[in-house]
């Protein structure tokens, strides 16, 4: 139950960094295309963060499970976007993916 849990938070988080970055991006924006990409990146990360929000309140281990995985792969595929941008913005996705990997690989396993 604990591994659930522990899961479903790294999981919210890295659903939330991302919400955050899209919120940054549509804040930034200053021509119709860049605010226009900019409203896409943040409806899909609003909606990965309200599914990873309900995973503190519908306990499924699919549920978990499915969302994990599309989590680290939108990290990182974020951390390969980022490594023209800068070192940050592709360690950071990376580095989330990675530990979000491991949690859900101690969900599994342990």
């Amino acid at each position: 139950m604990l591994s659930y849990y522990l899961c479903a938070i790294v999981t919210l988080i890295s659903a939330t960094v991302s919400l955050g970055f899209s919120i940054d991006a549509v804040r930034k924006s200053r021509n119709d295309g860049a605010m226009i990409n900019a409203r896409y990146a943040f409806s899909r990360s609003l909606s990965l963060f309200v599914v990873a929000l309900g995973l503190l309140f519908i306990h499924s281990n699919p549920y978990l499970i499915t969302i994990t995985l599309i989590m680290i792969g939108v990290q990182f595929i974020d951390g390969i976007v980022g490594i023209p941008v800068s070192r940050f913005k592709t360690w950071g996705p990376l580095l989330t993916a990675i530990g979000n990997a491991i949690f859900l690989g101690l969900f599994l396993f342990i």
